[in-house]
């Protein structure tokens, strides 16, 4: 029997395999290394979203008396397993609910004690409003397409410089959002020093199609985005992997010429040739 596959292609790239064999460029020396950073930034995106729909969903089912006064969430890390989400007030004094979440366990604790939010809670809000704010101000940003919207997750780079990815989300079932997505380097002042998009359109991929779960799923890029990306791999693990049969997915670079085929369950990307 003929396998299924469903094949997303990134718009200007549908001539991908008219391209003289010649013309592709050759992988960086360092592309170990390049993977090794686009798999650790994908796994913390993933991590960040993960976290959230965890603590939204606890929230919800037990909300606190002051709900309404509710000025927002902030996720605040305490070690590398343990991530505590806070909600806080409107006038950013309180804290109204705590979600505490393990994450090698899963397990999670909720606490409705409202208390004074600390010095360090206060700079990751005021943090978050910046930079946030900053991309929020370009004039640029898409529109997210019918069925999705976009969430923001916040990586620090290094001291004073901050990731800020825009990536899409969707309550549809049986479909990985890709594409759409960009993220922008700003310091803690707002002042964003580098940005990218990493697809040229919304290439949304299929786990089910006529009835049957997909074998395969890929898309390609094109000189834009050279590699697979960081969004690419966060969005499979949130609603691909565990949720279909598939292990992983491959993006085709139109630039090397080559296949980067994420495995998850090996977490690590393979260079698959022609």
């Amino acid at each position: 029997m003929m396998k299924r596959f469903v094949v997303t292609l990134a718009l200007c790239a549908l001539a991908i395999f008219s391209v003289d064999a010649k013309k592709a460029k050759k992988l960086p020396k360092d592309i170990g290394a390049i993977n090794e950073r686009i798999l650790e930034e994908g796994y913390h995106l993933y991590i960040q979203e993960k976290v959230a729909w965890i603590v939204e969903d606890v929230f919800f089912a037990n909300q606190p008396e002051d709900s309404d006064n509710i000025g927002g969430w902030a996720p605040v890390t305490h070690d590398g397993q343990n991530v505590q989400g806070i909600f806080f007030n409107k006038e950013k004094t309180k804290v109204l609910f705590e979600v505490s979440i393990n994450l090698e366990t899963g397990e999670t604790s909720s606490n409705a004690t409202v208390r004074e939010l600390t010095e360090d809670e206060l700079k990751e809000i005021s943090l978050r409003e910046t930079v946030i704010g900053a991309v929020k101000t370009l004039d640029d940003l898409p529109a997210a397409p019918e069925g999705c919207s976009f969430n923001v997750n916040i990586l620090k780079l290094e001291d004073d410089l901050y990731r800020v990815y825009w990536m899409l989300g969707t309550a549809q079932h049986n479909l990985i959002p890709f594409g759409c997505d960009f993220s922008y380097d700003c310091d803690s002042k707002g002042n964003i020093k580098e940005s990218r998009k990493y697809h040229n359109s919304y290439i949304p991929a299929m786990l089910i199609m006529d009835g049957s779960p997909v074998e395969g799923i890929w898309h390609s890029h094109t000189q834009l985005s050279p590699f697979i990306t960081p969004t690419d791999i966060a969005l499979f693990l949130l609603y691909g992997y565990g949720n279909s049969p598939l292990t992983g997915f491959r993006v085709y670079s139109t630039v090397y010429r080559c296949y980067f085929h994420f495995d998850a369950n090996s977490f690590q990307i393979i260079i698959r040739k022609e």
